[in-house]
């Protein structure tokens, strides 16, 4: 997970730590710290945005703006991990 601060604000390596140790993510968080990923990634500025980037660096989920399908979602990443 990469987080950027929404209110254009450039986040810290602490951000990410309160946003894994808050939601208690179990894998990495990084933070935007030269603020060089999100023009390139959400340049319509519409969050939240995900993407799904599998092992080999691939993207192959993206959802601008959220529609709260979390279940789709899980269902993706699952069918991704089996793909091993």
């Amino acid at each position: 997970m990469l987080i950027h601060d929404a209110v254009g604000e450039t986040p810290d390596t602490d951000d990410a730590a309160l946003w894994a140790d808050g939601l208690g993510l179990t894998y990495p968080v990084l933070a935007d710290v030269d603020a060089d990923f999100y023009p390139v990634w959400d340049p319509d500025e519409v969050l939240p945005v995900t993407y799904i980037i599998d092992r080999e660096g691939i993207v192959r989920w993206a959802e601008a703006g959220g529609t709260g399908q979390l279940e789709e979602i899980e269902a993706f990443i699952v069918d991704l991990l089996d793909e091993r």
